[in-house]
């Protein structure tokens, strides 16, 4: 594994099962997107708010929190293009893919790393995703609001965190390509650490795309 994959031994040992699939599922995206943008962020639980004698907002944080993230994420993907659409500008297919890690940090809630990817021709920025506008910023961290059940709070999207150098642009026919998969199996390495992982049967630390 160490020696097809350019990995970032700082955080071994790896979970070797989360490395194979992850290289699965960014494989296939190459294959079916040679122009494939992949998107790294970080998403984080809200603080219960108690406001006197209302609450504020009852985030959800059931199980199946990352399968409502990604469902969310698809439709508003699927309505996002349908609105260009209609305004008469090319809309190229985009297959969403995904992988993401569930991690602790002592004394604190679980937080979610996650790597999404698309077609590059679909998305090729965030835009300005803290504002009401229509990009890809804003999809993604409304979706997280929706799978935490807090859309009618905006103020929320502080919760999706993008860290420096969030992008990474595939280009399979590009001079550059190697290195840049390099550069991202390097950095995605870091979500298959063993450290920060608690196994449960009730709680997944790992999901992914299956195709």
């Amino acid at each position: 594994m160490n020696q097809r994959y350019n990995l970032d031994n700082r955080y071994a040992p790896f979970n070797k099962r989360y490395l194979e699939r992850m290289w699965m599922v960014l494989n296939n995206a190459i294959n079916q997107h040679s122009r494939t943008l992949a998107v790294i962020a970080i998403l984080r639980l809200p603080e219960y708010r108690d406001i006197g004698d209302s609450i504020s907002s009852i985030p959800d944080h059931n199980g199946n929190i990352m399968s409502r993230f990604i469902e969310s994420l698809r439709e508003k993907i699927t309505a996002y293009q349908k609105r260009k659409a209609k305004q008469n500008i090319r809309v190229h297919y985009s297959e969403l893919r995904y992988a993401w890690v569930r991690e602790y940090e002592s004394g604190k809630k679980p937080h979610y790393h996650i790597v999404l990817l698309f077609n590059h021709d679909t998305f090729n920025t965030l835009g300005h995703y803290r504002n009401e506008s229509d990009n890809q910023g804003t999809l993604i961290a409304d979706a997280w609001l929706s799978a935490l059940s807090l859309s009618a709070f905006p103020e929320y999207r502080t919760l999706v965190h993008f860290p420096d150098n969030p992008l990474y642009y595939l280009h399979a026919h590009s001079t550059d390509f190697v290195n840049i998969y390099n550069s991202l199996t390097f950095r995605l390495s870091y979500f298959a650490k063993e450290r920060s992982k608690i196994y449960s049967r009730d709680n997944r630390s790992f999901g992914c795309s299956q195709r």
